[in-house]
């Protein structure tokens, strides 16, 4: 986990196929925003690395297949067509994916 601010520059993806990219989301970057004053989202992450990835008939360009909060890093699953965010979809609703959340804690005042 990198300590230094989100940028465009990045993004780490952790899979990549015809149907999926997995991301690990920064610590500190909205997801999507369609808002002037929000200059970095892993959608804009997505349009720099992927531009012809994006599907222009979807709200944000990217099927995010579920979320995670600005300040939560991890990975995050972006679908790039409809038939695999409706996979993705049944698997978050039918409850047949875990999603496991991992607190690093340290002590700063310790030598070691």
């Amino acid at each position: 986990m990198s300590s230094d601010p989100a940028s465009i520059e990045s993004l780490h993806v952790l899979y990549q196929s015809d149907d999926y990219i997995i991301v690990d989301k920064h610590w500190d970057i909205r997801i999507d925003s369609k808002m002037w004053y929000e200059k970095q989202t892993v959608q804009m992450q997505l349009q720099h690395h992927f531009p012809l990835l994006a599907d222009p008939s979807t709200y944000y360009g990217f099927r995010f297949c579920h979320q995670l909060d600005f300040s939560t890093s991890g990975a995050l699953c972006v679908a790039l067509n409809k038939a695999a965010a409706g996979r993705a979809y049944r698997c978050f609703k039918d409850r047949t994916v875990t999603k496991a959340y991992l607190a690093l804690v340290w002590n700063k005042n310790t030598s070691t």
